[in-house]
């Protein structure tokens, strides 16, 4: 949880503070109206980490959330999405945009039931659950908190938003393809919005080829030597195609090394891959392919391979390292499933509880050819991959999406797919649509390019105004979580371009371009 707190910390930093609109009500459960199927557990007044009303509740059986009601409020309503299998409430708007010290009322779910983020045994034979956790979960969290805010404040809110990176990412895409009147302002960050082909084809097959012995999980057969030799390789030839050496590849695409050249000629040794190793890594960087060689999923660029929270947590790793994966889920409630990696704990317990439906189901010599059949129903559920944002733009909606290039757990090229589909499908999306790809970000935070940004900023001042956002500032941090350097990025598909002659770590030293 301290990793979460330097968070917070930080992008509150960069929080624009709103004056208050009313005074504030009495902070009592008679304050609240009783609704139908909702069971308010507690009502208490914080102080921390701005005065206001804690509502917490359940909706249904099991759908447990948490409201915060400022004492200062804003008139608007952000909900904040979770993190992994969820599991416990979180409110990523709350935890990592300040929300409640900008005056908005927000909510966050458990979606319905409690586990550790990486664990998804509740989901095993129990279809409302599922249902739950795939949508329903969040749409009715945000209905009760929307009756709940306007109840207490005596007054209608005047915007909704919504916000979420990785589970909450494609929670937000689910939010506008599914339930289009919720919200009119949405931030999809780094989004998990294919389940079935994400989580259960990409991260499995690299778990397969990582972790060949299911009963072995000590180390996998790809280690740091290897990621070093990799990394430093293709720094080499590519580094300074955006004019600066800084090991920040400004687009990981435009970078044609080819892996295959490591191969060892003779005996293996410290300057080539293994014929087993360079085939596990090369099924990273082409994406997962079933027995025929059907895609079944997108590849992942270069980026982060050497990283502690990139390839090591998510890819390679191993029972024998320290690394620890908890925080994938935003923190829990719940004791940290003892895994190698992030991949192996989502994979495997993905296709165990959600797929097949046995704890005792095992990767070892499995096959994809029967798997897109096998999980066509439970797509139907989890899967956020219309293209269609006609009816959430038709209620004025504005979509924002962003995601790191070297996020090793989620391929960004699939979520500069979906942005690319969306706006296949209707070029007038466009409009209301915007993609923001940050160079050298990990998974929703951290890495070496700069990734702080408030995008619940960003997404205010666009509904506000009405005009889209091309660029925006990117601000690393030193040690004392105080901003030192910034940097622009850009509205995809431009980038941005350094001017020569600046400094490397000052906006004022970019522009940006459309791509070569």
């Amino acid at each position: 949880m301290k990793r979460l707190f330097l968070i917070t910390a930080t992008l509150i930093m960069f929080t624009l503070i709103n004056s208050p609109l009313h005074a504030q009500p009495v902070c009592k459960l008679e304050s609240l109206p009783k609704l139908p199927d909702v069971t308010i557990t507690s009502v208490t007044q914080e102080t921390q980490p701005a005065p206001h009303c804690k509502v917490a509740g359940v909706i249904g059986p099991e759908i447990h959330f948490e409201l915060l009601l400022p004492e200062q409020w804003n008139g608007k309503f952000v909900m904040g999405g979770g993190g992994g299998f969820v599991g416990s409430v979180v409110n990523t708007a709350a935890g990592l945009y300040g929300a409640v010290q900008s005056g908005y009322a927000t909510v966050g779910t458990d979606t319905g039931h409690q586990a550790h983020s990486l664990d998804a045994s509740w989901a095993l034979n129990n279809m409302e659950r599922i249902v739950n956790f795939g949508h329903l979960a969040v749409h009715r969290t945000t209905v009760t908190a929307k009756a709940l805010i306007s109840a207490y404040y005596q007054q209608d809110i005047a915007r909704n938003y919504f916000i979420g990176c990785a589970r909450g990412g494609g929670q937000a895409l689910m939010e506008a393809q599914r339930y289009p009147e919720d919200f009119e302002g949405i931030v999809a960050g780094a989004p998990a919005y294919n389940w079935t082909m994400a989580m259960g084809a990409a991260m499995t097959q690299s778990t397969q080829l990582m972790f060949p012995d299911p009963d072995d999980l000590h180390e996998a057969i790809v280690g740091m030597k290897e990621l070093e030799l990799i990394e430093s390789s293709y720094l080499k030839m590519c580094d300074e195609m955006d004019g600066i050496k800084d090991g920040i590849l400004n687009d990981p695409r435009q970078c044609k090394f080819d892996v295959s050249s490591l191969l060892c000629k003779a005996d293996k040794n410290d300057n080539c891959l293994s014929k087993q190793q360079l085939d596990a890594v090369q099924a990273v960087y082409d994406g997962p392919k079933d027995s025929k060689g059907k895609a079944m999923y997108y590849p992942l660029p270069f980026g982060a391979e050497t990283s502690a929270m990139g390839w090591p947590f998510a890819i390679t790793g191993g029972l024998k390292y320290t690394v620890d994966v908890g925080d994938v889920g935003l923190g829990s409630d719940f004791p940290t499933p003892h895994v190698p990696n992030g991949r192996y704990a989502f994979s495997t317990s993905f296709m165990k509880h959600l797929i097949y439906h046995d704890p005792d189901w095992s990767y070892k010599n499995f096959n994809f050819d029967s798997y897109a059949e096998d999980a066509k129903l439970l797509a139907k559920t989890l899967n956020a991959t219309s293209h269609d944002l006609s009816a959430f733009r038709k209620n004025n909606g504005k979509l924002l999406m962003w995601t790191g290039w070297s996020d090793a757990l989620l391929s960004p090229l699939g979520t500069i797919a979906y942005h690319d589909n969306v706006l296949a499908h209707d070029k007038t999306a466009k409009n209301d649509v915007r993609l923001f790809m940050m160079p050298g970000v990990e998974h929703c935070w951290g890495g070496i390019g700069p990734w702080v940004v408030n995008y619940l900023n960003v997404l205010d001042e666009w509904v506000e105004s009405g005009k889209p956002p091309e660029e925006t500032a990117a601000y690393w941090l030193d040690d004392k979580l105080q901003p030192a350097g910034s940097r622009l990025i850009c509205a995809y598909p431009k980038v941005a371009k350094y001017d020569g002659k600046g400094d490397t770590r000052d906006v004022s030293s970019f522009s940006c371009v459309s791509p070569d």
